[in-house]
């Protein structure tokens, strides 16, 4: 990757301080009780406006736009470089919560750019996971899934959290690229909750099923503290355990 500039590194910087809280404000927001936030695709609260937010009194600048340091006549053009160099992608779509559809640019955080920037900050890189190996948490919710079988995992705090794991997790396999990993179901709850009350479960698709199976072996090896049910005609020595 050709060197960025000073503008260009700070504009990364910043994009990654930004990326980090608007993380942390997601990732809390079951626990303070926001549902709706709790439940929004990680494609949405990934991208961060950059602008003024004129819909509002005073006019106040968006966090990206403060920490960049303020904007200029040269701000787009920064951001088109960082783009071309395939480190963000920006959209101008309306701004989350806002009542006008202020419609400001949103920048996102490629995986390339999230690890440029940390690099930038002096972070270690990563190790790169063994092919076929998942993230911890995609792993423990396809583990649970088939362990609860047809009879699913019951979301028992509300807000998605099946099987105590959020909602952002499940969300991923039930989008998933190619067809859903899970399906969500209900059945009538307690009536003495209401004559309204449902219990929700979420449980493998069948596709989620052959997915498990195709990668059983390599996650049991990776994580063999999460109980993951090994497929007919495996057993844990197979999968490293």
């Amino acid at each position: 990757m050709t060197e960025l500039n000073d503008r260009q590194t700070t504009y990364l910087r910043a994009a990654l301080e930004i990326d980090q809280r608007q993380e942390r404000w997601h990732k809390a927001a079951f626990e303070r009780g926001d549902f709706n936030e709790s439940r929004r695709a990680a494609a949405d609260w990934r991208a961060m406006p950059f602008g003024r937010r004129i819909d509002l009194s005073g006019q106040p600048a968006t966090p990206l736009r403060e920490a960049c340091g303020g904007a200029d006549e040269g701000s787009g053009a920064t951001w088109a470089a960082l783009e071309r160099r395939g480190l963000v992608q920006v959209t101008d779509r309306a701004v989350h919560f806002s009542a006008a559809g202020l419609v400001l640019p949103h920048v996102t955080l490629t995986v390339a750019g999230r690890r440029a920037a940390r690099a930038l900050q002096g972070e270690p890189a990563s190790e790169r996971a063994a092919p076929g190996v998942l993230a911890r948490s995609t792993w423990k919710a396809l583990a649970a899934a088939r362990r609860a079988g047809d009879a699913g995992v019951k979301d028992e705090q509300g807000g998605g959290w099946y099987g105590g794991i959020p909602w952002s997790v499940w969300l991923r396999l039930r989008n998933f690229k190619g067809g859903d990993l899970v399906t969500e179901f209900n059945h009538p709850g307690d009536p003495s909750r209401g004559v309204w009350s449902r219990d929700h479960f979420i449980r493998l698709s069948g596709r989620g099923q052959v997915y498990y199976v195709s990668k059983w072996a390599a996650n049991h090896a990776a994580y063999p503290d999460i109980d993951a049910p090994a497929p007919a005609g495996l057993s844990d020595q197979q999968g490293g355990g």
